[in-house]
């Protein structure tokens, strides 16, 4: 909630940048057609700055931004993309009503557009921002699948990410294991299973839809980091939009194949994770001395807290990895140890988890 926290805080005071001006006629939600295509477009109140839309097709239902510099007529599209989409030549509203040109940025087709007002603005709230805009886009979204694809080029392990709105797992297709399925059923029910579990998604968008006229989605993805014939880990990762480095997460969860139970990693290091990281934990006292009884430390980190802090535990392919997440600072920790050197720091339980990876 921090992210939805801090739009909601910047919101007001971008409403009020400016007054309706030359361009207060827009404000409002609008539909008609893009040459013989339905759509639905808004314009937010005018800012001192640049005036903002959006609009979607009917039938695709994927905003695109709209910009207005200001001191100049043109509106252009504003995608993720470098490449310009096209420009609106819209004349002054009149009656309800709304006419203009969509212009192809490069061989210069046009297409007419025609449009009525549908919803005018209501006090302060940005147009964008409005049920009226976002309830079509609100509809429970269909799960995207991705192709096959391999774990570090070995076609002997494939599985494939499924996305629902911005939560995003993934599913294993190869090899099989006693409990593959079992595992792949939890992996699936991390994603959403109703509009109610989207209601955070859908205010973000809405909020960025208020405050800029277009869709700032987080950055998220999965994939598999470790997969061996007796457990496979999986890294999810998220950039919250609009929240800078503070904004990234990244959890690793372990599921043991042949039980298809998730595991604690750092139990099989006498640890506990943290509620809610899944693998971050700090260091257990034993462990910590072994790390850092020859660790090189920059003479700039020495005033630098020492395994005081909390540390992830990714397995490898030859040992394990306890690391610090960077956060620009320099100082954070990597340990990458044998499972050799570390056998002896491992409960009972670590030694029958780990037990074939062990020399």
């Amino acid at each position: 909630m921090r992210r939805l926290t801090f739009l909601l805080a910047c919101l007001p005071a971008l409403a009020q940048a400016g007054t309706p001006a030359d361009n207060g006629q827009l404000a409002g939600v609008w539909q008609g057609k893009l040459g013989n295509t339905e759509i639905t477009a808004c314009f937010n109140l005018p800012s001192k700055f640049d005036n903002r839309g959006n609009y979607y097709y009917a039938r695709h239902k994927t905003p695109i931004g709209l910009l207005q510099t200001r001191g100049e007529t043109p509106w252009m599209e504003v995608t993720d993309g470098d490449d310009k989409t096209g420009s609106w030549q819209l004349a002054p509203a009149k009656d309800g009503q709304l006419a203009g040109t969509w212009r192809h940025p490069k061989n210069g087709k046009t297409m007419p557009l025609q449009l009525r007002l549908v919803r005018p603005p209501a006090g302060e709230e940005q147009p964008c921002a409005s049920s009226a805009y976002n309830a079509a886009l609100e509809d429970f979204p269909k799960l995207v699948t991705s192709r096959a694809m391999l774990f570090k080029d070995r076609k002997d392990r494939t599985f494939r990410s499924l996305r629902l709105a911005d939560q995003v797992t993934v599913e294993l297709l190869t090899p099989t294991a006693p409990a593959i399925a079992s595992v792949n059923r939890q992996l699936r029910a991390l994603l959403p299973k109703n509009k109610a579990n989207l209601a955070e998604y859908f205010e973000q968008r809405r909020n960025f839809l208020g405050m800029d006229g277009r869709v700032m989605e987080d950055e998220v993805h999965a994939e598999p980091t470790f997969w061996s014939a007796r457990h496979v880990t999986v890294s999810f990762y998220r950039w919250a939009a609009g929240m800078g480095r503070n904004g990234i997460s990244n959890q690793f969860r372990t599921w043991d194949l042949q039980t298809g139970k998730e595991v604690d990693v750092w139990q099989w290091f006498g640890g506990k994770s943290d509620a809610g990281s899944h693998d971050m934990s700090a260091l257990p006292a034993k462990l910590k001395t072994m790390l850092f009884k020859d660790a090189a430390i920059d003479q700039e980190c020495k005033g630098d807290y020492q395994g005081h802090g909390y540390y992830h535990l990714s397995l490898t392919d030859t040992g394990v990895r306890f690391w610090e997440e960077a956060y620009g600072s320099g100082c954070e920790q990597d340990f990458k140890v044998p499972y050799a050197k570390v056998a002896p720091f491992l409960t009972p339980q670590g030694r029958a988890a780990l037990g074939d990876s062990m020399p």
